[in-house]
């Protein structure tokens, strides 16, 4: 993935570069689902075992985002990305991308990326981005925050996150930002997408707890809803983000099956 995320990076800037060249011939993509590997998360409210579970508590918070394709990184705003088009390039090439929704990847120039103001993006989600940039983790680069740049200026580089946020608060900075991210990218900290004012908030900000095993006091979550650009017009959509805090529902658990035993001779 890694690499044919390069190629189509390379052919499309490289080519919007000159504008002499004929544009690359568009890659349709061909969608398949990701490997456990590449994308661990599964459904959990399609699990069979859903059953044997009652939610001692449920989230839900639906958000507004704008949807783009690789073909919009070379188009001005509001219908294309050309103002960070040179920063999400050298992000973007040496990672794999990380999914669409619900572990597909679209492939091709179909991969999306969504745009959100980075002051509609949860306090909390905001903190775990920024945690991943000040520790260095694996998941820099994921969410790619950007200053908003004056008309026909460029971003060259991503935003420093504050230094000093208060714990639960919003920054006053944050309403002059953007937030660029595939939408596999969430599903690393979904539950903080919903966690805010809800009445399991200590829970679902407990990542530790989240996973798509079901557990007797896990946590769970997925984007249950979400709607499509309706391009060439546009590029708004919306997404929700259920979650829960389970309990076992009594007599109602499957119990594995026990190994009978050998009659002794």
């Amino acid at each position: 993935m890694k690499s044919e995320t390069l190629v189509l990076l390379t052919a499309l800037f490289s080519t919007a570069a000159c504008l002499k060249q004929k544009h690359p011939q568009r890659l349709h993509g061909n969608p398949s689902q990701m490997s456990p590997e590449q994308f661990p998360w599964t459904n959990p409210f399609g699990s069979s075992e859903i059953e044997g579970f009652s939610p001692s508590c449920e989230a839900k918070k639906t958000f507004q985002a704008s949807e783009f394709l690789l073909d919009d990184l070379q188009i001005a705003p509001p219908l294309g990305l050309k103002p960070y088009s040179d920063a999400l390039k050298k992000i973007l090439k040496d990672k794999p991308y990380p999914g669409s929704w619900d572990g597909i990847d679209p492939h091709g120039y179909d991969r999306n990326l969504l745009q959100m103001e980075y002051s509609d993006v949860p306090v909390k989600v905001r903190e775990w981005i920024e945690q991943q940039v000040k520790e260095e983790t694996d998941h820099v680069g994921l969410f790619a925050v950007f200053q908003k740049q004056p008309k026909g200026k460029k971003a060259t580089a991503t935003a420093k996150p504050p230094e000093a946020r208060k714990t639960g608060e919003a920054d006053e900075a944050d309403k002059d930002k953007v937030v660029l991210f595939a939408p596999g990218a969430i599903y690393r900290s979904l539950p903080l997408w919903a966690a805010e004012g809800s009445d399991c908030e200590a829970e679902l900000s407990n990542i530790s707890k989240y996973s798509s095993a079901l557990s007797d006091g896990g946590v769970i979550a997925w984007v249950t809803e979400h709607s499509k650009a309706k391009r060439p017009q546009s590029r708004d959509m919306e997404f929700t983000v259920t979650a829960q805090v389970l309990k076992k529902a009594e007599g109602k658990v499957k119990e594995p099956p026990t190994e009978p035993t050998k009659e002794e001779l």
